[in-house]
């Protein structure tokens, strides 16, 4: 496998960046989507394992940001090489990424289908969490009932 990829740096068109590992086991670039949340899953293989970069754009603060959201998606029918090998080199393509095209990864998710890839989970991602605490609860005593 070799280690350097072809990334396209983050100022070109599109927003999504879909690499794939190709026959003689070089990463590779599959293609480069302008897409927005709402079609992300559809621009992603759902029959091949893919790595994918997604520029999300969303409010912080009243402030728009861009955010890269690195998914990989490894179908239940793919090959059980392609999955081995996709599964082994995903760390590797994250600070590639980072390293050669300056991709600043704010979110990792994973799918076994593009199809779990939906708006409403991507923007749940980015929601802060709150927290609900709960009270002590003392418990019964044994014996009576």
């Amino acid at each position: 496998m070799v280690l350097s990829c072809p990334f396209v740096k983050s100022d070109a068109d599109g927003n999504g960046y879909l690499q794939k590992i190709d026959q003689s086991e070089n990463i590779a670039l599959a293609g480069v989507e302008d897409t927005d949340i709402q079609g992300l899953s559809t621009a992603i293989s759902d029959t091949e394992p893919r790595y994918s970069f997604f520029r999300y754009t969303h409010e912080v603060d009243g402030q728009t940001t861009n955010s890269i959201i690195f998914i990989y998606t490894c179908p239940s029918g793919s090959k059980v090489k392609e999955r081995m090998i996709y599964a082994s080199f995903k760390k590797v393509v994250m600070e590639t990424a980072s390293a050669e095209a300056g991709f600043e990864i704010a979110k990792k998710l994973e799918a076994s289908s593009p199809a779990e890839i939906t708006p409403k989970m991507i923007e749940e991602e980015f929601q802060p969490r709150q927290e609900q605490k709960q009270g002590f609860a003392r418990p019964k005593r044994p014996g009576k009932r």
